[in-house]
């Protein structure tokens, strides 16, 4: 299991240096060590992609093909294209990621088995890390953008935000009501309230005619199309999974239990609001297919050989 990979001291350098951390190894490939602020203090940034191998819907998800690459790889590489960070690090419980990600040229660190969360495979990893700023990138969406990672990084630049992440606007009944699709509401200053798998917020006039809440439900066949009700002042956004996190912020989270709200919706980010951190979230425009089961490789793939 590539014993004492996982442990050390990792220090961040200008582009071009050196580095190491217990066999980790490689140059920094990022635009120079300072990025964003936050009150005049420069931040350093690092980027994580926690890869658990065992997933229950998909076992061997990371590995899993995409355009004749694993789907780390995808996610690594998209990555590697934002501005603001200082260097992309898989975090993974399982050799044949390691040594995947290992054989494409890509850093990598053996972590712990026992996580129950990818925030806490990230803490980690960023535990002997000298940085300000990280961000936890899902090893499964491989459409991610080096510019939706700029963006979260930089709503750490508003120093009441303890964490920040993105919403979408949602263009279906049925991705509305997936319970798979994480939904956000968020006050007027742009912080979140809360994230469910539940359809929130439920308009009730236009919502209430559904009575059978899944994406299978022959009930939404017959609903009109939400572009019409978003003319109608509807709105509502679905949650992108990435976050980015003040240092010290990720380390206090993961040294919480899990929360009575994380554990009924099965939501890490709940951990935070329910300790009283604040989440900033910003909207974007950018799509991204997550990966949860195997026949959502076959829309990735139509994506890209749409729009690459």
């Amino acid at each position: 299991m590539h014993e004492g990979r996982a442990y050390g001291s990792l220090e961040v350098f200008d582009k071009g240096t050196p580095f190491r951390h217990s066999g980790l190894s490689g140059i920094c490939s990022a635009y120079g060590r300072f990025y964003i602020y936050a009150g005049g203090i420069p931040m350093r940034c690092v980027i994580v992609i926690p890869a658990r191998y065992a997933s229950s819907r998909f076992p061997g998800k990371p590995l899993a093909g995409i355009m004749g690459k694993p789907m780390i790889r995808h996610v690594y590489e998209r990555a590697c294209e934002s501005s603001l960070s200082d260097m992309v690090i898989v975090a993974t419980d399982d050799v044949r990621v390691f040594e995947s990600v290992e054989a494409f040229g890509g850093r990598a660190l053996m972590t712990s088995a026992i996580h129950q969360s990818g925030t806490d495979r990230v803490a980690e990893v960023i535990k002997d890390l000298q940085c300000d700023v990280v961000v936890n990138v899902q090893g499964d969406e491989p459409l991610i953008r080096g510019g939706i990672i700029d963006d979260c990084i930089r709503l750490l630049e508003d120093p009441r935000a303890s964490m920040g992440t993105l919403k979408k606007r949602i263009a279906s009944y049925r991705e509305f009501f997936d319970y798979a699709v994480v939904k956000v509401v968020t006050n007027e200053e742009g912080f979140a309230l809360y994230f469910s798998r539940a359809p929130i917020p439920f308009y009730r006039d236009h919502f209430g005619a559904v009575t059978h809440n899944t994406a299978e439900s022959p009930v939404l066949k017959e609903l009109p199309g939400l572009p019409e009700l978003i003319e109608s002042g509807i709105f509502v956004y679905k949650h992108l999974g990435i976050y980015s996190y003040r240092r010290d912020l990720l380390l206090e989270l993961s040294s919480l239990p899990p929360s009575t709200l994380e554990s009924a919706e099965r939501l890490e980010q709940l951990r935070a609001l329910e300790n009283g951190f604040k989440i900033k979230v910003k909207e974007t425009t950018y799509e991204t297919i997550g990966v949860d089961r195997p026949e959502d490789i076959w829309e990735v793939e139509k994506w890209l050989n749409t729009y690459s």
